[in-house]
């Protein structure tokens, strides 16, 4: 569950130029999202993530770096960093290039994996070393249509498939190269938050989000879906330099476990380098 919650917070490092899959003119203005954050279980912090997305035109691309730390460094010390790109569409993404490379610092052990996508086919996967998926398949038909993890977190921040003015009314069918499943936002309500960090105070919106495993997974998850934990987030709309463009980011993302309430907090943000309103400077 830890590392679900990793996965629907934020992540990201510097970014490079554009990645794969990134043909738009660099004169065309771009918009800039940078968002850190920190995890915590039961109070202790476990990791950092952070996440730099540009969008350029209909174009994106985005990379992620996530880092344990802390007592989990005792059981599993990771680095993971992650790379996406592809086209802006009407309220969605199409992704070109992800790439993923996790490294496990006490073994040196590490796993690469890409999925690259090419028209309506299912994304072609490459890993290394290869899955073992024996009895764990993801059929084709299954990864078709379907967006990589950090395309995911990029589409809910971008706020492009906000509707409405509803920053959660997403529904994201996710393959990561080895499980397919599907995170969906809901509305509970507006609200006025003030975060303990002192990074932002203003107006938000509680979302719930569910993760919903449809294959890749043993069948005692399927067969009992209500297993994992409602995860609830504080959603904020930040607007960019560039006309149109509205971020909707996920401040704090929390689950109540069995093991006690994993958090996502952010802990610095910008848009297109600034400060936006509500948000401490200097972050």
């Amino acid at each position: 569950m830890t590392r679900h919650l990793l996965v629907l917070a934020f992540l990201a490092a510097p970014l490079p130029a554009f990645a794969a899959g990134g043909t738009t003119a660099p004169t065309q203005p771009a918009s800039k999202l940078q968002v850190a954050m920190t995890v915590y279980a039961g109070g202790i912090t476990m990791g950092k993530v952070d996440m730099d997305a540009t969008l350029r035109g209909g174009e994106y691309q985005v990379v992620s770096n996530l880092q344990t730390s802390g007592i989990v460094n005792a059981f599993w010390q990771a680095e993971i960093q992650a790379s996406s790109s592809g086209r802006v569409t009407d309220k969605t993404f199409a992704p070109a290039l992800y790439d993923s490379f996790n490294t496990r610092q006490a073994t040196g052990k590490r796993q690469q994996v890409s999925l690259s996508y090419e028209d309506e086919n299912p994304p072609r996967l490459y890993a290394d070393p290869p899955y073992s998926t024996s009895g764990f398949e993801v059929k084709p038909l299954d990864a078709k249509g379907t967006l990589d993890p950090l395309s995911a977190l990029t589409l809910i921040a971008s706020g492009v498939a906000a509707k409405d003015g509803n920053p959660c009314a997403v529904n994201l069918p996710v393959f990561d190269g080895r499980r397919r499943y599907n995170v969906d936002l809901a509305k509970v309500r507006d609200i006025d938050i003030k975060m303990d960090n002192g990074l932002y105070q203003g107006k938000a919106v509680q979302c719930e989000i569910r993760y919903r495993p449809v294959a890749g997974f043993r069948q005692r998850l399927l067969n009992n879906n209500d297993s994992f934990p409602v995860i609830r987030a504080w959603v904020a709309r930040f607007p960019s330099a560039i006309a149109g463009r509205d971020y909707t980011v996920p401040l704090r993302v929390w689950a109540e476990t069995k093991y006690g309430v994993i958090a996502v907090l952010a802990t610095a943000l910008k848009v297109d380098g600034q400060s936006p309103k509500g948000v401490r400077s200097g972050s």
